[in-house]
Parts: structure tokens; C-alpha cells; sequence
């Protein structure tokens, strides 16, 4: 008599970092550089940029499957797409997206930036808190239904509050900055690093930064993201001693 076969083994669902832009703010081709976690076709967003809507697209994704965001810094090409998201979720999908912000971020994100086009519409005169449901970061944890980070001080423009983030104690997303001090201290398996190759950039980390100022062992773990769209000449290069080059659309699991 044969032998009853065991249940198979329910799948655990993947959870992943989903890149979605790798491009530097002037790229015509690779969308602003921001990411998101990803479990069961949803969505916890790292930044959100002026092209957040094509960029989940091209992944198969809208805002209805994002369940929540966090702004590392506030320029453009990370938080300009909460316009959109603001207004086609608040009267589209009728729902407030929670977004995680550090208290000294937000009158620069709002009173600074989105409130010109945002601080007032058919309802009348609205605050941030109208489109999301902001949910304050303190100390140097985010901590949410979709993910355990450490916060990372980074360094990018002089003066502006920017935040890295390491996930789950493994995975190492800058955002834009420049070579960060004692990151060859940090304990991570793979990083997603900023990067340019204009020469002279003194907001964002150059190739040659990179090398000089980050051991071989570290470099190999590291994918250079925010690239220029002229990075072809320089890939052989990254290839050679770096992880390599972020692409639009790569994952790794959480």
C-alpha cells in the first residue's frame, strides 16, 4: 500500500526591495531614483519622486497598492510625486496613505514644497495631514507593518536633513549622499549606493570618491545607483569593482 504523501510546504511569501529609478534628477531614461518594499503585490515606498507614477507602472503597479511611504530627503526627484499620490488617493481611492516623516522634515516638505500647489483645493484650505496620514519618525528606527530599518545619517547637500536606510540589518539603501564615514563599519550583505560620474558634483558621491574612499571588500557589496544617463562608458569599470549597477526593476529579498 502506498505511503501517504506529505502536504507540501506552504510557500513564505517573498519580500523584497523593489528598485524602481536609478537615475540621477536630470535623467531622460532610468526614472528618479527611489524604491519600495514589495510583499504580496504590496507596496512600502522609499521616496516618491516626479516619476513615481510611469515608474510602478513599468512594474505593474498604482498607487491602490501602496500601503505606505517614507521621504529620506526633500528634493524633487524623491518627493514631488506625492502631489499624484495625494490627490489620486485621497479623491480617487478615497484613502489617506500613511507617510512616515521625521518631524523635521515636514515644514520643509509641506510649507516649503508641496503647499503651493496642495494648500488649497475645492474643499478649501488643506494641510498635509488632508492627503496622508503622517505618522511621525523619532529616534533612529522605522518601524512599520512592512519593514524594521536603521535609520543611516548620510551626507548629501550642506545644511539638509537626509537619512539612508538599512533593512533588516541587511540590506543598505543611501539614497543621495556622499561617501558616508565609517560604513565599513556597518554590517550589511548589500548596499544600493549613490553615485555620479560628473566630475566635480558636490552633493553626490563620485566613482573616484567611491574608490578612494571605500575599501574593495565593502565596494563589492555595493550597486551604484542614481547614475547618469552617459553611464555606459563607465560600466566596465563598475563591473569590475563594485557589486555593480543598479537596474530599474531588481529586487532582493528581504
Amino acid at each position: 500500500m502506498p505511503r501517504p504523501r506529505p502536504s507540501p510546504t506552504p510557500c513564505r511569501p517573498v519580500r523584497e526591495l523593489l528598485i524602481l529609478g536609478c537615475g540621477h534628477s536630470e535623467s531622460l531614461t532610468h526614472f528618479n531614483t527611489n524604491a519600495a518594499i514589495r510583499e504580496r503585490g504590496r507596496l512600502f515606498l522609499i521616496d516618491a519622486g516626479w516619476t513615481i507614477k510611469p515608474a510602478l507602472a513599468a512594474q505593474g503597479h498604482g498607487f491602490a497598492d501602496v500601503d505606505g511611504i517614507f521621504i529620506t530627503h526633500v528634493h524633487g526627484d524623491h518627493v514631488f510625486g506625492l502631489e499624484r499620490i495625494g490627490y489620486e488617493s485621497r479623491f480617487g481611492l478615497n484613502r489617506r496613505i500613511p507617510l512616515h516623516l521625521l518631524p523635521a522634515l515636514e515644514d520643509e516638505l509641506w510649507t516649503h514644497t508641496l503647499q503651493g500647489s496642495m494648500g488649497g483645493n475645492s474643499e478649501g484650505a488643506q494641510q498635509l495631514g488632508d492627503y496622508f496620514d503622517v505618522r511621525y519618525v523619532t529616534g533612529e528606527q522605522l518601524r512599520t507593518p512592512q519593514i524594521n530599518a536603521q535609520l543611516i545619517e548620510t551626507h548629501h547637500t550642506p545644511g539638509k536633513l537626509c537619512r539612508g536606510l538599512l533593512l533588516e540589518d541587511r540590506v543598505l539603501f543611501t539614497s543621495d549622499t556622499r561617501p558616508i564615514p565609517g560604513l565599513a563599519d556597518l554590517d550589511f550583505t548589500i548596499g544600493f549606493h549613490d553615485v555620479t560620474f560628473q566630475t566635480g558634483n558636490p552633493v553626490h558621491a563620485s566613482l573616484e570618491e567611491l574608490l578612494d574612499v571605500y575599501p574593495a571588500s565593502l565596494r563589492k557589496r555595493l550597486y551604484l545607483m542614481s547614475y547618469d544617463d552617459h553611464y555606459a562608458q563607465f560600466e566596465d569599470r563598475v563591473n569590475a569593482e563594485f557589486a555593480g549597477l543598479a537596474r530599474q526593476g531588481m529586487t532582493v529579498p528581504l
